[in-house]
């Protein structure tokens, strides 16, 4: 294991609890997934593939961190990972941005096009598959300057680009149920996002880089990004149980 002791008595025990309520919202919403109409099973089915496989990700990375590397590695060793180490960091990236792909797809299919006749050409789906591919990337490349454009400019799109879609859904919602509902979603998602991009060593690299910041704060990193996380996953889980009618 790495870190100071009590890091390391506190940290995994809090992303294993995040861990766990991303896996008990994905075990809830399959047990609901039979009971709903046949009209909202697609989004559902995407909504389980995505929060189950960053449960996973989210796991693989857990045990990285605390049992084989460290968050600092990474920004030490300018992305050249090796062995397990890297191994596991990529299947991190794979098996998260994969869900995350998959959510797109669905969200993008049911919800904008078919619900909402918004044809978005599937932008935020292509977006999330590029993201995970150049997020892979910049360990082959350490960091190259190209990738780290990529990354940063993609990110920006997958994650900011659906919080106003929310917001957008929020005004067009035909009860004020759903409208309560989709507010908690797009505060959901909010603060799932800002949890994942401050534990994101990327994330530290930018602000180093482009923000003359020495490093994001390490309380945020150590024990704010997980609680985050675990908060912006419940109300995700609220809201859309609200929306589709699965309580």
């Amino acid at each position: 294991m790495n870190g100071g002791f009590v890091d390391l008595v506190i940290e995994p025990p809090l992303w294993f609890i995040v861990s766990a309520i991303f896996a008990i919202i994905t075990i809830y919403f399959i047990n609901k997934y039979k009971k709903i109409g046949a009209e909202a099973r697609p989004f559902i089915l995407g909504l389980v593939l995505f929060i189950g496989s960053f449960t996973i990700a989210r796991t693989i990375e857990t045990i990285r961190r605390y049992y084989i590397g460290s968050y600092y590695d990474i920004i030490d060793s300018n992305f050249t990972l090796i062995g397990a180490n890297l191994i596991l960091r990529l299947c991190y990236y794979i098996i998260a941005w994969a869900g995350i792909t998959i959510f797109y797809f669905v969200f993008e299919k049911h919800i904008m096009k078919k619900g909402m006749q918004k044809n978005t050409r599937y932008i935020l789906t292509f977006c999330s598959a590029a993201e995970g591919f150049f997020s892979c990337l910049l360990y082959f490349t350490a960091a190259a300057a190209w990738v780290l454009y990529c990354v940063i400019i993609l990110f920006f799109i997958v994650v900011f680009f659906p919080i106003i879609f929310f917001l957008y859904l929020v005004k067009m919602a035909i009860s004020r149920e759903q409208k309560i509902a989709w507010v908690i979603v797009s505060l959901g998602f909010l603060l799932a996002l800002l949890g994942v991009m401050g534990d994101l060593p990327e994330a530290s690299l930018i602000v180093t880089q482009y923000f003359g910041v020495p490093f994001l704060p390490p309380a945020f990193i150590h024990y704010g990004t997980p609680i985050l996380q675990a908060v912006g996953a419940t109300l995700l889980g609220i809201g859309f149980a609200t929306i589709y009618k699965v309580v």
